[in-house]
């Protein structure tokens, strides 16, 4: 449930710090969207109601692009965002991908590879989201965590009505599953990487 009635973090203040300070606050918020239904608050701050984090989680979303390409989009670290380290690692990867099946930095699924991925980090509201699902540009919406690594996003709750995303198979669009698959097979070994010795 997207909600500008709260405020996660303020200009200037420890937003950007994993501090317990920081998740406290979010209990009431969350367990009010709880109670409407929704698992996690998608925390909007300012009139224009500029998109910020999803629970204590980064915030993603998928954009297919003219050309077929996609832009991968989540706010930028201004102050009031969480520099976390999946957040960096999804950025990574994806700024490594090159969509070649013989490439070791390819992004994929069982079923096909994943388009040029172009990062992005840049503010976005909600009238954003919106145009972007009326358009059919918005492909995919997810957060990502420490704990969770990365949750997809089926539906967001705004102004009493449900903005609902493209559906997938097992609920995980195809660049969510490809970069949630190399997160956890670098994590258990699976698969080489710099970030982790063996």
């Amino acid at each position: 449930m997207a909600s500008s009635n709260y405020v996660r973090a303020w200009p200037g203040g420890t937003g950007e710090y994993k501090l317990a300070l920081n998740y406290s606050p979010c209990f009431k918020p969350q367990m009010d969207a709880a109670k409407h239904g929704y698992q996690q608050i998608l925390w909007l701050f300012g009139e224009d109601r500029k998109v910020t984090e999803v629970g204590q989680m980064n915030f993603f979303i998928v954009l297919k692009r003219e050309d077929g390409d996609l832009d991968l989009i989540t706010p930028a670290l201004d102050g009031t965002i969480l520099p976390g380290v999946t957040r960096d690692s999804i950025l990574a990867l994806s700024r490594s991908h090159i969509p070649d099946p013989s490439s070791a930095t390819s992004l994929s699924t069982p079923n096909s590879l994943i388009p040029k991925i172009y990062t992005h980090e840049r503010s976005f509201t909600m009238a954003d989201i919106i145009s972007q699902l009326a358009s059919g540009t918005l492909l995919e919406a997810f957060g990502c965590g420490t704990a969770s690594i990365l949750c997809p996003i089926s539906k967001i709750g705004y102004e009493g009505e449900d903005l609902v995303l493209p559906t997938y198979e097992g609920g995980v669009g195809p660049v969510s599953r490809a970069l949630w698959q190399r997160m956890v097979d670098i994590q258990e070994g699976t698969r080489e990487s710099e970030w982790s010795v063996l």
